[in-house]
């Protein structure tokens, strides 16, 4: 499995299985966007023309947390598929949110591993029973 996540503040929020293929009115959806892609976009105030894949990417991943941050399920479905189809080698989409924003990183170069929880006892030089 090559799954996608996304990453809000640390915590996993969404994964996209890439081995379940999309249905076609899904596939012609995306290639419907694509084609909006290639009359041009505007990114944070920036009209783009002709944008590169690296834009595409940005415009999606913001969509993508729009859909995450205002609970339109539809939006960021899409974001995520589109992300996934045209980025094969995307692994994670970590973002952060807080008072400044919102600020993401496309992860081309590690997959998602869950973090683990190891709890130690006796740090504070207390022996058990003690």
């Amino acid at each position: 499995m090559n799954p996608l996540v996304l990453l809000v503040n640390d915590q996993l929020t969404l994964q996209y299985d890439r081995s379940q293929e999309l249905p076609e009115h899904q596939r012609e959806y995306l290639e419907k966007l694509d084609a909006k892609f290639d009359r041009g976009i505007e990114l944070q105030g920036e009209n783009l023309p002709n944008p590169d894949v690296g834009q595409r990417a940005r415009y999606m991943a913001l969509s993508l947390m729009e859909g995450i941050i205002y609970q339109e399920d539809a939006k960021a479905a899409v974001s995520m598929a589109w992300l996934a189809t045209r980025l094969p080698d995307l692994k994670q989409v970590k973002a952060i949110v807080d008072e400044q924003g919102t600020h993401f990183d496309l992860i081309f170069d590690r997959e998602y591993q869950p973090h683990t929880v190891v709890e130690f006892s006796g740090l504070d030089g207390n022996k058990k029973g003690d």
